[in-house]
């Protein structure tokens, strides 16, 4: 931690956004320091736990207490407790920045982190408290991840979700000579020959990122492209923006007309420069998904990487599991369902649908497409070995967090061809 007033400063005004205004803490860390990020996203992920900890030294609940002073008192006891901040040190620079932004309530924060740093962090073992206690998640997703994925890939997702996602990159030659020319160390990912993490100088990594020299994505993102069949015609992805998995599937070896679409024009524009930026020919569209405007049953191949609750990407957006509700599975669910019937349409005879999403619950997966007249294809078999998933009703599969990538849900489904019609399709099993 490198100790700068600035950071800290930086760090609570961020977090207070995100407290009081629902603001997305990736969103307002785009040009943060180092520090600012470990701060912010150290504070969200251990947010339940901070709170356990501070709550015995509080006269009144934290969630009564202005968010400035909320946030002040978790940073400062997480500097203290997590980064090994001497707690002289965090207790001071807590108090510094609540004369800024909460004076009033420095008092406060200095009586109750001087107090609270003496405490001794749980251990992962100690069952005196709940898991969501310890890994700092709420007790019903904890239980419905349980009861989908047993106990040992439940700890596991949990830890991983605790966990700074490392930068990885798609591997195409191009962004694997500017990398190495900026100093940046590169290792191949072991799930996905698509994409490479950085290792070591992640600063000049990002800024050859940020400039289109390279393209950022999930190691389970790049594998979930992977796993659609490879067909010789017109493939179409209906939610491409900003477009890694557009870049994903030119890497795979589509040798079709490979369209990306998006109902928004903002993230139209930012899907066309992607494409631009890393030499992904091919057509961008401006479409709802739920009702596209193309011809039906004209393509052999159709993307859905459906929006959804991001249950998968907890490490990454750690403040969804403080806001997710069980009841918005189902609000979901309802826009996911309109856009795979959109999806539908477009599949040809023997096409196929690839539907996905970055959460493991099952409202938002099988409930979607169980009820599809589409075969379902079995995806166990076309993983590459040691990754780790379940089974889903129909043949889909759920690929929990962990160290290695975020949580991804897939389901891969068949038209039936007409009497006598093929499609050239290589790998679909």
């Amino acid at each position: 931690m490198s100790g700068s007033s600035d950071s800290r400063e930086h760090a609570a005004r961020i977090l207070s956004r995100v407290d009081s205004a629902g603001a997305h803490a990736a969103r307002l860390l785009g040009e943060a320091s180092p520090a600012t990020r470990e701060l912010v996203l150290g504070a969200l992920r251990w947010q339940r736990t901070l709170d356990h900890l501070l709550a015995p030294f509080l006269r009144q609940p934290l969630a009564t207490l202005d968010p400035p002073v909320r946030v002040l008192l978790r940073l400062g006891l997480y500097e203290a407790l997590r980064l090994r901040t001497p707690a002289p040190v965090a207790v001071a620079e807590a108090v510094r920045v609540a004369r800024v932004l909460a004076a009033p309530a420095s008092g406060l924060v200095n009586a109750v982190l001087r107090r609270a740093v003496a405490v001794r962090w749980p251990a992962e073992d100690d069952e005196s408290l709940s898991l969501g206690e310890r890994f700092s998640h709420p007790d019903w997703l904890v239980e419905r991840w349980r009861a989908a994925l047993g106990s040992d890939a439940t700890r596991t997702a949990l830890a991983a979700d605790q966990l700074a996602a490392p930068l990885s990159v798609l591997a195409s030659p191009r962004a694997v000579s500017e990398l190495r020319a900026a100093g940046c160390e590169l290792a191949p990912h072991p799930w996905s020959a698509l994409v490479n993490v950085v290792t070591a100088k992640a600063a000049a990594a990002v800024r050859v990122v940020a400039a289109g020299g390279a393209y950022a994505l999930d190691p389970t993102a790049a594998l979930v492209a992977t796993l659609a069949p490879i067909v010789a015609g017109r493939v179409i992805d209906l939610t491409a923006a900003p477009g890694g998995k557009v870049l994903s599937l030119a890497a795979t070896g589509v040798a079709g007309w490979l369209v990306g679409a998006d109902r928004h024009l903002g993230r139209v524009n930012m899907l066309r420069r992607n494409r631009q930026a890393h030499l992904c020919p091919g057509p961008v569209l401006a479409m709802d998904g739920e009702r596209p405007a193309l011809r039906p049953a004209s393509f052999d191949l159709v993307i859905v990487d459906a929006p959804c609750s991001g249950t998968g990407t907890l490490r990454r957006h750690p403040e969804i599991r403080w806001r997710l509700q069980p009841s918005h599975l189902g609000e979901l669910a309802t826009a996911q369902r309109r856009l795979v019937q959109g999806a539908c349409e477009l599949v040809a005879p023997g096409g196929y649908l690839l539907y996905s999403t970055c959460s493991l619950e099952p409202e938002e997966n099988e409930q979607v497409v169980g009820s599809l007249r589409f075969e379902a294809i079995r995806l166990g078999d076309r993983l590459p070995d040691g990754v780790p998933f379940r089974e889903r009703p129909g043949g889909g599969i759920v690929i929990p967090p962990t160290a290695l990538g975020d949580g991804f849900t897939v389901h891969l489904r068949r038209r039936q061809p007409l009497a006598g019609e093929t499609i050239p399709v290589r790998g679909s099993g």
